[in-house]
This record gives C-alpha cells, structure tokens and sequence, in this order.
C-alpha cells in the first residue's frame, strides 16, 4: 500500500510539472506565434484585396457616359462630367457631334467604287460589286443599324450621294 501511494504521488507531481510547462510559452514560442499571427493577417489583407473587388464589384451606371465625347471648353460648370440618368425612352445617337453631311463623309469614304456601266442606256455605278443607278439606295454602316444612302445624281466624273437633306458630290478616280 505504500508502494502504491509512493507511485500515485509521483504520477501526479509529473503531472503537475507537464501541465505548468505546456500552461507557460517559452519566449521562442511566443516569438513564433506572433510572426505566424502576423504572417495570418498579412495573407487574409493580400486575399481581401484581390477578391473582394470580384466578390462584391460596384455597379455600373445605366447609360454609361460616351469616352469619346468630350464637352467644349466653353460651357459653364464643373469639368469633371458626371454621367446623366437618362429616361428610357430616349434614344442616344451613335455620336453627339455627327451630323448628316458628317455621316455622308464617313460612309462615303468606305464605298468600294469599281467603275461606271451603260446598261441600256442608263449609267450604272458599281458599288460595292452592285450595280446601282440614280434613284437607288445604297445600305451602308452596321447590321444592326443600316444607314440608308440615296444615289441622286452621277455623270463621268462624279456621284451625289444624299441623306435627309444634306447631300455629297463625289469625284470619281477611276
């Protein structure tokens, strides 16, 4: 018996001293923790600033402001242009500053003039690899928005291009 009381009071004093070493960080513990802390909060800040951008992005204005638009200098107000909440039943033309005659120029410019045909005595001008005469119309611009021309006027030399009311003579180089 008390052998047996010499081994518990042994099993309980190793006890004691492994609980008051675990209990207490050495100082090269503690060192490790706070650079492992560190380290921690260093990767969650890298992490957060590039995933919370995508996580929750800001939204986008309804009509986006037009970056190729810039308003003349003249005008009162602030210079730095905020965008306009438009109402939805406003249409926003292709560019602010584009006028008919500006819109013959631009699309006149892309036509693929091949040359000036006599088909029964009617001069036809082919463009864009058709045949058209005076009174026909020319689809031009994108798909989704054709932009229609009107052949009025074409002798050797030039064509007149129309649109609306404004029209466009141009010279032929053959």
């Amino acid at each position: 018996m008390i052998h047996l009381c010499r081994r518990l009071s042994l099993a309980a004093g190793l006890l004691l001293a492994a609980v008051t070493v675990v209990g207490q960080p050495s100082g090269a513990n503690a060192a490790d923790i706070k650079r492992v802390t560190d380290r921690y909060n260093l990767t969650r800040t890298r992490i957060s600033a590039l995933l919370d951008q995508r996580l929750h992005p800001t939204l986008l204005p309804a009509i986006p402001p037009n970056p190729f638009y810039q308003s003349p200098p003249g005008l009162p107000g602030d210079t730095v242009t905020t965008p306009i909440q438009a109402e939805p039943d406003i249409i926003v033309p292709e560019a602010a500053d584009l006028s008919d005659i500006d819109t013959l120029r631009k699309y006149a410019a892309t036509l693929k003039i091949s040359g000036v045909i006599v088909r029964n005595g009617v001069p036809n001008l082919t463009i864009n690899n058709v045949p058209c005469k005076v009174g026909d119309i020319i689809t031009v611009g994108p798909k989704d928005r054709p932009i229609y021309l009107k052949l009025v006027g074409l002798n050797s030399a030039d064509f007149t291009l129309e649109l609306n009311q404004a029209s466009l003579n141009v010279p032929l180089r053959l």
